[in-house]
């Protein structure tokens, strides 16, 4: 406890240098530099106390420890070249208390006939006092708390009477201490935010404290010290950055401790980490620097960023098979069976509209009859892309140097992880950080025949047949996306709902899509699926047959079953994380009731330091590939000191229905939820968008627009929604203007784009009421 104390107090670098001397040192009892520094600066101590020599410094510390290292290097005569022989290593506590004067004490304040360094101890703050018995022989005895008098080179002592305790001297806050703290590294204002973090990210252990906070000092290097490390740096902050300290980091108070860039916290996270040995096992040398388990979009994003800032890494990726036997390359969820393949078939869908439009516009086409969509050269083409941008980022990761393992990364030890590959054959792996970016997988519904009989996202877009006449089950926008595109391709498409569309978004719109889709001549049903019978099998060429069974209310209130045939069943009732069979118990990481992992607001594992989340799979983040590269990025370069945190709010999203969706902000009834009725006005319109206008689409419509607006906060938006063609593209640019906290006034004055559908923002007048008729839309 006492070395803790020293360590607080002592020269970093001379501190650094006695430790290492400790781990070096022989065994033998006789030949202990501990007792050895001991009995010197104990002398040196009442030297300086008695006021009859000057007192140690840096210097002759430092020359003191260059004997003792040539000591372990075995020069023995060099060092000590009068006592060698005798073994003797210097004065006994006890010789040095016999020449001890009286006058020495007085000056201290202390009663003459004590003890030496029970009086000396005496001065030191009570959390540093024991009552174990007084050793000679080593420098962690609780006595030798008394040397940091002499280790911070002051002249002389005083006490100060508060609350009739003694209260050590302060050799930072008192101008009368403050030379000799200097002379040992220490900054009386301290280090701001910014050279604290990147001290922090260029360091294996740092311990960043206040002078206030400077107490809790000897208890960490304590559990520091017993758990290996022999090394730290100390960083004195100024009081006025520990707040942004606390921001970037996602932990409160001082001292705050990091290991190899990580925020570990206080004292009592440390202790956590430390049981068990996983603190011991942290601070040794790995294989890598960084793992990153999951291929996706953001762990993809982190490996490489990680890369380029020097670190050594390692990217695993494994694609468990779907019940249908569907896989795929690296990429993740987003590049293979999400965002891309969705996209694209979305566009198909709507080229197919605009085949149609196209003879408004004066262009000679065949019959419509003879006008007909090919799955199989679709599902070709966009498996082609896929399988490009596949290879594209093997590429990268090797010309990053990121390993790549194409195995399933388990957890067999707190930083040691078994990869599992196709064969079988297992490699172990270990490093000093770990980031967990699995993503997510479709949820089956617990009914009989859903998983034997239906696909999911994770199937449809490579189909080798055409799904024909499809049930797609759920109201997320994952089953009104896949509804939209294949009712575009000209499929019987229905969709089975339990309640509400796109739960979690603005539900006035989202009402508004159903009216649309069911226009476009999609069916909705308000049931779920009970069980699901294959009636003929599916083959390579053909989807088959299947029976889904659910059950209707009669107008008596009553249920009835009844069923229906499709080709295909769609399932998309949500997403499940990928981590219950990942064994990340070993590090003791925290999650939730869905499998996501419970972090904080800086991606970092509540429970485990060196284990970070980034992407769907962290819990209470938005379920958005650009959410996860951007969130991958930054951490990497907030772990290496840089002040940037990844802004979850406001994010921009769109939902791609056959008319888009794009919305960013709060949702009308979470705006009202949070400021009240009376605090939230809402500006809206209806509106024509030009290129509607000549053929007449049944879309036109339904265009819709909406300004959700705090009263209190001039008018700040708060929500921004959109329906409408191309609504992805309007939001994003619109998107920045939320971030910067726009005012319903901004957008008056901002002059529009005519004729286009994002230039109706700049010309909002109307307030949404309750009650009021059904609005009609307005073109040029």
């Amino acid at each position: 406890r006492e070395i803790s104390l020293l360590s607080s107090l002592m020269s970093k670098q001379l501190y650094k240098r006695y430790l290492r001397l400790l781990s070096q040192w022989p065994k033998d009892q006789h030949k202990n530099p501990s007792r050895d520094l001991a009995v010197y600066l104990n002398k040196q101590v009442e030297s300086a106390f008695a006021k009859e020599t000057t007192p140690l410094n840096a210097a002759q510390c430092e020359k003191k420890l260059n004997s003792l290292e040539q000591i372990v290097s075995n020069k023995w005569g060099n060092a000590y070249p009068h006592n060698y022989k005798s073994g003797s290593f210097g004065l006994t506590l006890s010789q040095v208390e016999e020449t001890t004067s009286d006058e020495g004490r007085k000056a201290l304040g202390l009663a003459a006939k004590t003890s030496l360094v029970k009086s000396l101890f005496s001065i030191l703050p009570k959390s540093h006092q024991s009552t174990r018995p007084f050793s000679t022989h080593s420098l962690a005895a609780p006595h030798m708390g008394a040397v940091v008098a002499v280790l911070q080179g002051t002249i002389e002592k005083k006490r100060e009477e508060v609350g009739g305790e003694r209260k050590p001297p302060d050799p930072i806050g008192d101008p009368m201490y403050r030379s000799s703290a200097s002379s040992f590294g220490m900054e009386e204002k301290g280090e701001n935010a910014k050279e604290t973090l990147k001290k922090t990210g260029e360091t294996k252990v740092a311990v960043v404290y206040t002078h206030e906070k400077r107490d809790a000092l000897p208890n960490i290097t304590a559990i520091l010290h017993e758990a290996g490390v022999t090394e730290m740096e100390e960083i004195l902050v100024k009081e006025s950055a520990v707040k942004e300290i606390e921001k970037y980091t996602g932990h409160k108070g001082m001292p705050m401790v990091f290991i190899k860039g990580c925020p570990v916290g206080n004292e009592t996270e440390l202790r956590r980490v430390a049981e068990g040995g996983k603190l011991s096992e942290w601070i040794k040398d790995h294989q890598y620097d960084l793992i990153v388990i999951g291929g996706g979009s953001g762990g993809l994003a982190a490996a490489k960023e990680a890369a380029l800032l020097g670190w050594k890494v390692a990217c695993l990726d494994y694609v468990k098979p779907t019940p249908l036997g569907t896989t795929w390359g690296l990429g993740g969820t987003c590049v293979n069976v999400g965002c891309i393949p969705k996209k694209l078939m979305h566009q198909a869908a709507l080229l197919g509209h605009s085949v149609n439009d196209a003879r408004s516009f004066g262009w000679k086409l065949p019959p419509k009859a003879d006008i007909t969509h090919n799955w199989n050269t679709l599902k070709t083409n966009v498996q082609d892309h896929i399988a490009s941008l596949n290879w594209g980022y093997r590429v990268a990761l090797r010309e990053k140097t990121v390993t790549y393992v194409n195995g399933y990364g388990v957890f067999t030890g707190s930083h040691e992880i078994s990869a599992t590959d196709k064969k079988g054959k297992v490699t172990k792996l270990t490093a000093d950080r770990f980031l967990i970016a699995t993503g997510l997988r479709p949820r089956y519904p617990d009914i009989p025949g859903a998983k034997e009989y239906c696909i999911t996202s994770d199937d449809l877009f490579s189909l080798p047949y055409s799904p024909g006449k499809t049930l797609c089950v759920g109201a997320s926008y994952v089953s009104l996306e896949c509804a939209g595109f294949l009712k575009g391709f000209g499929y019987d498409v229905t969709v089975m709902v339990r309640s509400i569309l796109l739960r979690g978004f603005d539900q006035d719109m989202a009402e508004k899509i159903r009216k649309q889709m069911m226009e476009d001549g999609m069916k909705f049903v308000s049931s779920i699926p009970s069980r699901v019978e294959e009636i003929e099998p599916r083959t390579k060429e053909k989807a088959g047959r299947l029976k889904v069974y659910y059950n209707v209310k009669k107008e008596d209130g009553t249920e009835e079953e009844t069923s229906e045939q499709f080709d295909t069943v769609l399932i998309a009732i949500g997403r499940d994380a990928m981590t219950a069979d990942l064994g990340l118990n070993l590090p003791g990481v925290k999650m939730d009731k869905n499998g996501k992992v419970v972090g904080r607001r800086t991606e970092q594992s509540f429970t485990c330091p060196f284990v970070f989340a980034v992407g769907d799979v962290l819990s209470g983040c938005p379920e958005l590939t650009p959410v996860a590269i951007h969130a991958g990025r930054a951490l990497m370069r907030r772990l290496k000191g840089k002040m940037e945190l990844t802004d979850y709010d406001a994010v921009p999203t769109t939902v791609f229905t056959p008319l888009e969706y794009g919305c960013c902000g709060l949702s009308e009834e979470a705006a009202i939820a949070r400021y009240g009725k009376e605090d939230v006005i809402v500006y809206h319109n209806v509106f024509l968008p030009l290129e509607y206008t000549v053929p007449e689409r049944k879309e036109k419509d339904h265009c819709y627009l909406k300004l959700i607006c705090r009263v209190s906060d001039q008018e700040r938006i708060v929500g921004f929604h959109i329906l409408c063609p191309s609504a992805g593209e309007v939001t994003q640019g619109f998107g920045i203007a939320l971030k910067l906290n726009a005012k319903k006034e901004d957008f008056d004055t901002l002059i529009g784009i005519h004729p286009t559908v994002a230039e109706n923002f700049t010309t909002l007048t109307l307030v949404k009421k309750e009650g009021e008729g059904e609005l009609k839309a307005t073109g040029c």
